[in-house]
């Protein structure tokens, strides 16, 4: 995962709140929440990653336990417009769960992680755990799963590999199989309550 400053704590911050709006609006509106450029600009000017084209995703967990994560790897679109379509597919589109309610969403933390860009992995010895995410692909298969991801479930560097083959829809022993593409990237995690830790 990544350390350095993508956002400042105030731009964490809004970015979490604009995570949590953006669900609530759709829960009582069944439409996707109103917001501008020029909304973004106004609290923090023109320079802010908010407005840069970055992919992300949003993920939903209530005591702990995953209730709803999408996202985008790479995106033309604005961070801040990403965030809050991809809280909207967490929330309410993540086929695996139905869609969340207002009790729920009232219990849920919300995380989000940025994307850095995909890097082909052709040394699969060099994924380090922890660090970074992992993109399994094969023809129409592909799979991926966020660095914080083996953190939580304390998973080795083997089961990392399996469990992003099975994510891809392949055997587990994919990785194994030299037309199995691996790539890595990087990502700036954070969730709600964290922002002002900086």
């Amino acid at each position: 995962m990544k350390t350095g400053p993508l956002l400042s704590s105030k731009e964490k911050k809004y970015a979490s709140e604009l995570a949590r709006r953006a669900l609530i609006y759709f829960l009582e509106n069944k439409t996707h929440m109103p917001i501008t450029e020029a909304d973004i600009r106004e609290c923090f000017g023109d320079k802010t990653c908010l407005l840069h084209s970055l992919g992300c995703f949003v993920s939903l967990h209530i005591d702990r336990n995953l209730r709803g994560c999408i996202g985008t790897i790479r995106s033309d679109e604005a961070l801040f417009l990403n965030i809050v379509k991809n809280a909207v597919l967490a929330g309410f589109k993540d086929p695996r769960f139905a869609p969340i309610t207002k009790s729920e969403l009232e219990e849920a933390e919300l995380e989000i992680s940025v994307m850095g860009p995909l890097e082909r992995c052709m040394d699969l010895t060099k994924i380090v755990v922890g660090k970074h995410g992992l993109v399994a692909k094969k023809d129409f298969y592909q799979g991926l799963l966020l660095p914080q991801v083996p953190v939580e479930w304390k998973w080795s560097h083997e089961t990392f590999l399996k469990q992003t083959c099975l994510k891809a829809g392949l055997p587990s022993d994919a990785f194994r199989d030299p037309r199995v593409e691996f790539y890595t990237f990087e990502a700036w995690v954070f969730s709600e309550g964290e922002e002002e830790e900086e």
